[in-house]
Protein backbone atom coordinates (compact mmCIF):
# COMPACT_ATOMS: atom_id res chain seq x y z
CA UNK A 1 0.00 0.00 0.00
CA UNK A 2 2.92 2.16 0.88
CA UNK A 3 4.06 1.71 -2.22
CA UNK A 4 1.28 2.54 -4.58
CA UNK A 5 0.80 6.05 -2.39
CA UNK A 6 4.79 6.59 -3.47
CA UNK A 7 4.43 5.74 -7.26
CA UNK A 8 1.37 7.68 -7.45
CA UNK A 9 2.95 10.88 -5.70
CA UNK A 10 5.66 10.33 -8.00
CA UNK A 11 3.20 10.37 -11.10
CA UNK A 12 1.18 13.38 -9.80
CA UNK A 13 4.67 15.54 -9.77
CA UNK A 14 5.62 14.46 -13.21
CA UNK A 15 2.64 15.00 -14.87
CA UNK A 16 2.45 19.03 -12.68
CA UNK A 17 6.21 19.63 -14.65
CA UNK A 18 5.09 18.15 -17.64
CA UNK A 19 1.77 20.47 -18.45
CA UNK A 20 3.09 23.42 -17.58
CA UNK A 21 5.38 23.11 -20.59
CA UNK A 22 3.11 21.71 -23.05
CA UNK A 23 0.67 24.66 -22.56
CA UNK A 24 3.42 27.23 -22.99
CA UNK A 25 3.42 28.85 -26.20
CA UNK A 26 6.38 27.64 -28.80
CA UNK A 27 9.12 30.18 -29.49
CA UNK A 28 10.61 30.02 -32.84
CA UNK A 29 13.52 28.88 -34.54
CA UNK A 30 16.75 30.60 -32.98
CA UNK A 31 14.55 32.29 -30.38
CA UNK A 32 16.19 32.06 -27.15
CA UNK A 33 14.18 30.47 -23.95
CA UNK A 34 14.69 29.75 -20.37
CA UNK A 35 14.14 25.75 -20.91
CA UNK A 36 17.81 24.97 -21.44
CA UNK A 37 20.31 23.79 -24.01
CA UNK A 38 19.10 20.33 -24.63
CA UNK A 39 15.37 21.54 -24.86
CA UNK A 40 16.45 24.38 -27.20
CA UNK A 41 18.12 21.87 -29.54
CA UNK A 42 15.21 20.32 -29.49
CA UNK A 43 13.18 22.90 -30.65
CA UNK A 44 15.19 24.50 -33.48
CA UNK A 45 15.61 20.79 -35.10
CA UNK A 46 11.70 20.74 -35.18
CA UNK A 47 11.95 23.85 -37.36
CA UNK A 48 11.25 22.38 -41.18
CA UNK A 49 13.84 25.25 -42.91
CA UNK A 50 16.54 24.01 -40.42
CA UNK A 51 15.77 20.95 -40.55
CA UNK A 52 15.98 21.13 -44.66
CA UNK A 53 19.06 22.67 -44.43
CA UNK A 54 20.89 20.38 -41.81
CA UNK A 55 19.55 17.50 -44.02
CA UNK A 56 20.99 18.80 -47.44
CA UNK A 57 24.83 20.02 -45.59
CA UNK A 58 24.83 16.27 -44.22
CA UNK A 59 24.59 14.54 -47.34
CA UNK A 60 26.50 17.29 -49.16
CA UNK A 61 29.33 16.71 -47.22
CA UNK A 62 28.93 13.21 -46.77
CA UNK A 63 28.86 12.63 -50.61
CA UNK A 64 31.58 15.12 -51.06
CA UNK A 65 33.74 12.12 -48.43
CA UNK A 66 32.90 9.33 -50.64
CA UNK A 67 32.29 10.07 -54.10
CA UNK A 68 35.85 9.23 -55.71
CA UNK A 69 37.42 8.98 -52.31
CA UNK A 70 39.73 5.97 -51.41
CA UNK A 71 38.57 5.78 -48.01
CA UNK A 72 36.37 3.16 -47.29
CA UNK A 73 36.19 2.55 -51.11
CA UNK A 74 35.87 -1.72 -51.65
CA UNK A 75 35.87 -1.56 -55.59
CA UNK A 76 37.99 0.19 -58.18
CA UNK A 77 36.92 0.93 -62.11
CA UNK A 78 38.44 0.74 -64.71
CA UNK A 79 36.09 2.90 -67.34
CA UNK A 80 36.73 3.18 -71.03
CA UNK A 81 38.34 1.18 -73.35
CA UNK A 82 42.29 0.06 -74.47
CA UNK A 83 43.18 3.71 -75.94
CA UNK A 84 42.12 5.49 -72.88
CA UNK A 85 40.68 4.62 -69.88
CA UNK A 86 40.29 6.07 -66.16
CA UNK A 87 40.50 4.72 -62.83
CA UNK A 88 37.62 5.37 -60.17
CA UNK A 89 37.56 3.87 -56.93
CA UNK A 90 33.46 3.33 -55.33
CA UNK A 91 31.79 1.93 -52.69
CA UNK A 92 29.48 -1.34 -53.63
CA UNK A 93 27.19 -0.99 -50.39
CA UNK A 94 26.07 2.76 -51.62
CA UNK A 95 25.88 1.55 -55.78
CA UNK A 96 23.66 -1.75 -54.28
CA UNK A 97 21.55 0.50 -52.36
CA UNK A 98 20.31 3.14 -55.02
CA UNK A 99 20.83 0.46 -58.41
CA UNK A 100 19.48 -2.70 -59.34
CA UNK A 101 22.00 -3.38 -61.82
CA UNK A 102 25.03 -2.51 -59.40
CA UNK A 103 22.72 -4.65 -56.59
CA UNK A 104 22.97 -7.39 -59.23
CA UNK A 105 26.45 -7.47 -59.82
CA UNK A 106 27.74 -7.63 -56.80
CA UNK A 107 24.90 -9.52 -54.73
CA UNK A 108 23.85 -12.34 -57.12
CA UNK A 109 24.39 -15.82 -56.22
CA UNK A 110 26.64 -15.99 -59.44
CA UNK A 111 28.26 -12.53 -58.42
CA UNK A 112 32.17 -12.70 -57.37
CA UNK A 113 32.22 -11.31 -53.95
CA UNK A 114 35.81 -11.74 -54.10
CA UNK A 115 36.55 -9.46 -57.14
CA UNK A 116 37.29 -5.68 -56.36
CA UNK A 117 38.55 -4.99 -59.73
CA UNK A 118 36.09 -4.32 -62.81
CA UNK A 119 36.51 -3.04 -66.42
CA UNK A 120 33.75 -1.17 -67.86
CA UNK A 121 33.60 -0.18 -71.54
CA UNK A 122 31.57 2.75 -71.04
CA UNK A 123 32.55 6.46 -72.21
CA UNK A 124 34.25 7.91 -68.74
CA UNK A 125 32.39 10.91 -68.58
CA UNK A 126 28.75 9.16 -69.09
CA UNK A 127 29.73 6.91 -66.38
CA UNK A 128 31.17 9.39 -63.89
CA UNK A 129 27.82 11.15 -64.38
CA UNK A 130 25.82 8.00 -63.21
CA UNK A 131 27.76 7.82 -60.18
CA UNK A 132 27.46 11.28 -59.16
CA UNK A 133 23.69 10.58 -59.44
CA UNK A 134 23.57 7.26 -57.47
CA UNK A 135 26.08 9.36 -54.36
CA UNK A 136 23.66 12.07 -55.13
CA UNK A 137 25.96 15.13 -56.20
CA UNK A 138 24.89 18.08 -58.01
CA UNK A 139 25.72 17.67 -62.05
CA UNK A 140 25.23 19.25 -65.08
CA UNK A 141 25.17 18.64 -69.03
CA UNK A 142 27.61 20.84 -70.56
CA UNK A 143 27.12 19.61 -74.20
CA UNK A 144 24.70 17.64 -76.44
CA UNK A 145 26.86 14.78 -76.54
CA UNK A 146 27.29 14.51 -72.76
CA UNK A 147 23.36 14.48 -72.58
CA UNK A 148 23.51 11.13 -75.11
CA UNK A 149 26.54 9.28 -73.61
CA UNK A 150 24.89 9.92 -69.82
CA UNK A 151 21.51 8.42 -71.77
CA UNK A 152 23.46 5.53 -72.66
CA UNK A 153 25.05 4.84 -69.26
CA UNK A 154 21.80 5.03 -67.53
CA UNK A 155 19.83 2.75 -69.91
CA UNK A 156 22.40 -0.11 -69.80
CA UNK A 157 22.61 0.43 -65.76
CA UNK A 158 18.94 0.57 -65.72
CA UNK A 159 18.82 3.96 -63.89
CA UNK A 160 15.53 5.58 -65.25
CA UNK A 161 15.20 8.53 -63.29
CA UNK A 162 18.77 9.78 -65.11
CA UNK A 163 17.58 8.43 -68.37
CA UNK A 164 14.28 11.01 -67.83
CA UNK A 165 16.85 13.78 -67.15
CA UNK A 166 18.99 12.97 -69.88
CA UNK A 167 15.83 12.90 -72.02
CA UNK A 168 14.52 16.14 -70.76
CA UNK A 169 18.13 18.28 -71.77
CA UNK A 170 17.96 16.56 -75.16
CA UNK A 171 14.60 18.26 -75.69
CA UNK A 172 15.74 21.38 -74.70
CA UNK A 173 18.33 21.45 -77.00
CA UNK A 174 16.93 19.72 -80.09
CA UNK A 175 17.21 21.58 -83.26
CA UNK A 176 17.29 20.91 -87.18
CA UNK A 177 21.18 20.31 -86.85
CA UNK A 178 21.22 17.74 -84.93
CA UNK A 179 18.23 15.81 -85.08
CA UNK A 180 19.24 12.94 -87.35
CA UNK A 181 22.31 13.18 -84.47
CA UNK A 182 19.92 12.42 -81.79
CA UNK A 183 17.98 9.79 -84.01
CA UNK A 184 20.91 7.44 -84.62
CA UNK A 185 21.82 7.48 -81.34
CA UNK A 186 17.87 6.95 -80.16
CA UNK A 187 18.04 3.64 -82.45
CA UNK A 188 21.47 2.51 -80.84
CA UNK A 189 20.45 3.11 -77.41
CA UNK A 190 16.45 2.96 -77.30
CA UNK A 191 15.39 0.23 -80.02
CA UNK A 192 11.59 1.20 -78.24
CA UNK A 193 10.32 2.90 -81.32
CA UNK A 194 12.37 0.62 -83.83
CA UNK A 195 10.89 -2.57 -82.53
CA UNK A 196 8.27 -4.06 -80.44
CA UNK A 197 10.23 -5.33 -77.56
CA UNK A 198 13.74 -3.33 -75.96
CA UNK A 199 16.49 -5.30 -75.94
CA UNK A 200 17.99 -5.33 -72.13
CA UNK A 201 21.01 -3.82 -71.33
CA UNK A 202 23.87 -6.97 -71.80
CA UNK A 203 25.56 -7.65 -68.57
CA UNK A 204 27.54 -10.89 -70.70
CA UNK A 205 29.44 -8.05 -72.51
CA UNK A 206 30.43 -6.49 -69.29
CA UNK A 207 31.47 -8.82 -67.34
CA UNK A 208 31.49 -12.79 -69.36
CA UNK A 209 28.45 -14.03 -67.43
CA UNK A 210 26.16 -16.81 -68.77
CA UNK A 211 23.02 -16.56 -70.36
CA UNK A 212 21.62 -18.24 -67.17
CA UNK A 213 22.65 -16.22 -65.32
CA UNK A 214 21.41 -12.85 -67.26
CA UNK A 215 18.37 -14.15 -67.22
CA UNK A 216 17.64 -14.83 -63.73
CA UNK A 217 18.62 -11.24 -63.14
CA UNK A 218 16.37 -10.15 -65.37
CA UNK A 219 13.67 -12.46 -63.64
CA UNK A 220 14.43 -10.62 -60.55
CA UNK A 221 14.15 -7.23 -61.83
CA UNK A 222 11.18 -8.30 -63.29
CA UNK A 223 9.61 -9.12 -60.10
CA UNK A 224 10.28 -5.89 -58.37
CA UNK A 225 7.25 -3.53 -58.60
CA UNK A 226 9.39 -0.68 -58.47
CA UNK A 227 11.55 -1.39 -61.64
CA UNK A 228 10.41 0.78 -64.88
CA UNK A 229 11.94 0.47 -68.17
CA UNK A 230 14.76 2.67 -68.73
CA UNK A 231 13.87 3.40 -72.53
CA UNK A 232 10.42 4.48 -72.08
CA UNK A 233 11.44 8.29 -72.27
CA UNK A 234 13.56 7.95 -75.67
CA UNK A 235 9.93 7.12 -77.33
CA UNK A 236 8.35 10.90 -76.78
CA UNK A 237 12.38 12.12 -77.61
CA UNK A 238 12.02 10.28 -80.97
CA UNK A 239 8.36 11.57 -81.51
CA UNK A 240 9.97 15.20 -81.02
CA UNK A 241 12.54 14.08 -83.57
CA UNK A 242 9.94 13.22 -86.24
CA UNK A 243 7.82 16.70 -85.74
CA UNK A 244 10.74 18.89 -86.35
CA UNK A 245 10.92 16.65 -89.74
CA UNK A 246 7.42 17.01 -90.36
CA UNK A 247 7.91 20.74 -90.12
CA UNK A 248 11.23 21.64 -92.37
CA UNK A 249 13.25 18.61 -93.01
CA UNK A 250 15.28 20.41 -96.04
CA UNK A 251 18.61 21.48 -93.01
CA UNK A 252 18.38 18.42 -91.79
CA UNK A 253 18.88 16.45 -94.94
CA UNK A 254 21.70 17.95 -95.36
CA UNK A 255 23.15 18.01 -92.05
CA UNK A 256 26.64 15.42 -91.16
CA UNK A 257 23.82 13.77 -88.70
CA UNK A 258 22.12 12.07 -92.04
CA UNK A 259 25.58 10.08 -92.79
CA UNK A 260 25.76 8.18 -89.30
CA UNK A 261 21.94 7.08 -89.28
CA UNK A 262 21.64 3.46 -89.10
CA UNK A 263 19.35 1.38 -92.16
CA UNK A 264 16.30 1.75 -89.55
CA UNK A 265 16.00 5.26 -88.91
CA UNK A 266 16.54 6.20 -92.59
CA UNK A 267 13.80 3.60 -93.01
CA UNK A 268 11.09 6.04 -90.88
CA UNK A 269 12.25 8.92 -92.84
CA UNK A 270 12.18 7.46 -96.30
CA UNK A 271 8.42 6.43 -95.37
CA UNK A 272 7.12 9.46 -93.83
CA UNK A 273 4.46 10.91 -95.45
CA UNK A 274 4.03 13.86 -93.52
CA UNK A 275 8.08 14.54 -94.19
CA UNK A 276 8.68 18.45 -94.42
CA UNK A 277 10.82 19.04 -97.99
CA UNK A 278 10.21 21.68 -100.36
CA UNK A 279 11.29 19.08 -103.46
CA UNK A 280 12.04 14.97 -103.36
CA UNK A 281 15.22 15.89 -104.88
CA UNK A 282 16.44 16.55 -101.86
CA UNK A 283 15.60 12.92 -100.68
CA UNK A 284 17.32 11.64 -103.64
CA UNK A 285 21.02 13.70 -102.66
CA UNK A 286 20.03 12.42 -98.92
CA UNK A 287 19.83 8.81 -100.23
CA UNK A 288 22.87 9.33 -102.66
CA UNK A 289 25.41 10.76 -99.40
CA UNK A 290 23.39 7.79 -97.38
CA UNK A 291 24.63 5.13 -99.69
CA UNK A 292 28.23 6.79 -100.96
CA UNK A 293 29.19 6.64 -97.13
CA UNK A 294 27.80 3.05 -96.69
CA UNK A 295 29.66 1.69 -99.44
CA UNK A 296 33.19 3.65 -97.77
CA UNK A 297 32.52 2.07 -95.01
CA UNK A 298 32.09 -1.41 -96.46
CA UNK A 299 35.42 -0.87 -98.68
CA UNK A 300 32.99 -1.16 -101.97
CA UNK A 301 33.23 0.57 -105.49
CA UNK A 302 30.97 3.54 -105.76
CA UNK A 303 28.67 2.15 -108.75
CA UNK A 304 25.19 1.97 -109.21
CA UNK A 305 24.93 -1.87 -108.37
CA UNK A 306 26.95 -1.68 -104.71
CA UNK A 307 24.13 1.57 -104.30
CA UNK A 308 21.04 -0.74 -104.38
CA UNK A 309 22.70 -3.47 -102.39
CA UNK A 310 23.26 -1.01 -99.50
CA UNK A 311 19.68 0.51 -99.75
CA UNK A 312 17.95 -2.82 -100.69
CA UNK A 313 13.82 -2.41 -100.37
CA UNK A 314 14.09 1.36 -99.14
CA UNK A 315 15.00 2.68 -102.90
CA UNK A 316 11.50 2.15 -103.35
CA UNK A 317 10.15 4.66 -100.71
CA UNK A 318 11.56 7.44 -102.46
CA UNK A 319 8.58 9.58 -104.33
CA UNK A 320 10.72 9.14 -107.56
CA UNK A 321 7.23 10.13 -110.31
CA UNK A 322 7.22 13.26 -108.18
CA UNK A 323 11.17 14.32 -109.53
CA UNK A 324 11.13 16.66 -112.74
CA UNK A 325 12.62 15.44 -115.85
CA UNK A 326 16.25 17.69 -114.76
CA UNK A 327 15.83 16.23 -111.56
CA UNK A 328 15.63 12.42 -112.70
CA UNK A 329 19.52 12.69 -113.62
CA UNK A 330 20.57 12.75 -109.76
CA UNK A 331 18.81 9.67 -108.71
CA UNK A 332 21.04 7.64 -111.71
CA UNK A 333 23.19 6.86 -109.18
CA UNK A 334 21.19 4.12 -107.47
CA UNK A 335 18.93 3.09 -110.49
CA UNK A 336 19.83 0.38 -113.33
CA UNK A 337 19.02 1.16 -117.18
CA UNK A 338 15.58 0.25 -117.24
CA UNK A 339 14.58 1.84 -114.01
CA UNK A 340 16.10 5.44 -115.31
CA UNK A 341 14.58 5.13 -118.97
CA UNK A 342 10.88 4.36 -117.51
CA UNK A 343 10.98 7.04 -114.60
CA UNK A 344 12.39 9.47 -117.13
CA UNK A 345 9.79 8.99 -120.08
CA UNK A 346 7.15 8.68 -117.29
CA UNK A 347 8.38 12.40 -115.82
CA UNK A 348 8.42 14.01 -119.40
CA UNK A 349 5.66 12.52 -120.57
CA UNK A 350 6.87 10.34 -123.35
CA UNK A 351 5.63 7.29 -122.50
CA UNK A 352 5.83 4.92 -125.52
CA UNK A 353 2.33 2.99 -126.11
CA UNK A 354 3.04 -0.29 -124.68
CA UNK A 355 5.86 0.72 -122.74
CA UNK A 356 5.57 -1.29 -119.55
CA UNK A 357 7.40 -0.68 -115.98
CA UNK A 358 10.29 -2.80 -115.12
CA UNK A 359 9.90 -5.66 -112.81
CA UNK A 360 11.19 -4.53 -109.70
CA UNK A 361 9.01 -1.10 -109.88
CA UNK A 362 5.71 -2.25 -110.91
CA UNK A 363 4.33 -2.86 -107.59
CA UNK A 364 5.47 0.09 -106.00
CA UNK A 365 4.29 3.11 -108.91
CA UNK A 366 1.59 4.37 -106.80
CA UNK A 367 3.64 4.97 -103.64
CA UNK A 368 6.31 6.56 -105.85
CA UNK A 369 3.36 8.37 -107.82
CA UNK A 370 2.29 10.25 -104.07
CA UNK A 371 2.94 13.36 -102.73
CA UNK A 372 4.60 14.40 -99.50
CA UNK A 373 2.91 16.67 -97.50
CA UNK A 374 0.32 16.96 -94.35
CA UNK A 375 -2.25 14.51 -93.87
CA UNK A 376 -5.65 16.70 -94.22
CA UNK A 377 -7.41 17.03 -91.43
CA UNK A 378 -11.22 16.29 -92.01
CA UNK A 379 -13.96 18.47 -92.49
CA UNK A 380 -15.93 19.06 -89.50
CA UNK A 381 -19.09 17.78 -89.45
CA UNK A 382 -22.15 20.60 -90.54
CA UNK A 383 -24.01 22.02 -86.90
CA UNK A 384 -26.96 20.11 -86.40
CA UNK A 385 -29.67 23.39 -86.37
CA UNK A 386 -30.83 24.47 -83.30
CA UNK A 387 -34.15 23.99 -81.57
CA UNK A 388 -34.16 28.07 -82.02
CA UNK A 389 -33.92 28.31 -86.15
CA UNK A 390 -36.37 25.35 -85.97
CA UNK A 391 -38.97 27.07 -83.85
CA UNK A 392 -38.50 29.54 -86.31
CA UNK A 393 -38.90 27.80 -88.81
CA UNK A 394 -42.43 26.43 -87.94
CA UNK A 395 -44.13 30.19 -88.21
CA UNK A 396 -46.92 31.14 -90.47
CA UNK A 397 -45.06 33.22 -93.31
CA UNK A 398 -48.11 35.31 -94.37
CA UNK A 399 -48.97 37.12 -97.45
CA UNK A 400 -49.94 40.41 -98.08
CA UNK A 401 -53.62 39.95 -98.74
CA UNK A 402 -53.60 37.54 -95.28
CA UNK A 403 -51.82 40.12 -93.63
CA UNK A 404 -54.55 42.75 -94.14
CA UNK A 405 -57.59 40.44 -93.54
CA UNK A 406 -56.08 39.70 -90.16
CA UNK A 407 -55.46 43.64 -89.17
CA UNK A 408 -58.94 43.90 -90.82
CA UNK A 409 -60.46 41.32 -88.34
CA UNK A 410 -58.36 42.60 -85.36
CA UNK A 411 -60.37 46.32 -86.00
CA UNK A 412 -63.43 44.87 -86.56
CA UNK A 413 -62.79 42.79 -82.97
CA UNK A 414 -61.56 45.94 -81.23
CA UNK A 415 -64.38 48.49 -82.53
CA UNK A 416 -67.68 46.07 -82.32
Amino acid sequence: MMRTDVNWWLWSLLCDMWLPYKDAPQPSCGTPDRIGARRRRRRSASCPERLAKLRHRHRKSRAHNLYENEDRSDVIFFVGDDTYRERIPAHSWILSARNHFFRAMFHETWADKHKKVYNIPNDPKGFQNLLKWLYRLDYGFQSLDSALTTLHVAIQYLCPELADLCAAYISQHLTDANVLKVMHQISRYCPAPFAATPSAPSLEVLEGHSEEALRTMAQDLGEEGEFRNPTECCVDLFNECLEILDRDASRALESEGLEELDRDALEVILKRQTLGVKSEVEVVRAVVRWTTAQCKRGNLPLTPANRRQVLGNLLYSIRLLKLSSDQVSEASKFLDKDEFEYIQAEVSGKTKKGMLPPPTLAPYLKLMSTTRGPIPTPAAAPEPPSANRKKCSNKKKYTKKELMLDIVSFLAIIFD
